[in-house]
């Protein structure tokens, strides 16, 4: 059931997520301040390339990890700074992390799903 042709792609995603989720939630924690958002993130990361090794994907779980990354990278290129009405600072980096994130990981499940249709 689980060949070394499926479990390497999983394998190597899952570290490169762990390895995105360190950098981003720890090294990078002065650039951002966020807690609960890299977690949640990369624990619905975790489940999506868990969920693409039991349907034997490949396609998914490397868009998935790389998502994570790219995400961070796009929302500290793009984000900026305001202050809202009542005087509280503000910043939407957190929206460009997920809204990247998401589009990444659907693009990666759209083309697992037309990759094994032709098949």
């Amino acid at each position: 059931m689980f060949t070394k042709k499926n479990i390497l792609p999983h394998l190597l995603s899952m570290c490169v997520l762990c390895i995105g989720f360190v950098l981003c939630r720890y090294v990078f924690f002065e650039m951002h301040g966020m807690k609960q958002l890299p977690v949640l993130l990369f624990g619905i990361g975790m489940f999506l390339v868990a969920i693409s090794f039991f349907l034997k994907g490949n396609v998914t779980p490397i868009c998935t990890s790389f998502a994570y990354i790219v995400g961070f990278v796009v929302g500290v290129i793009f984000e900026t700074d305001g202050i809202d009405a009542g005087g509280g600072a503000t910043n939407n980096l957190w929206i460009i992390w997920t809204v990247v994130f998401v589009c990444c990981t659907v693009v990666g499940v759209i083309s697992e799903g037309i990759f094994s249709a032709k098949k």
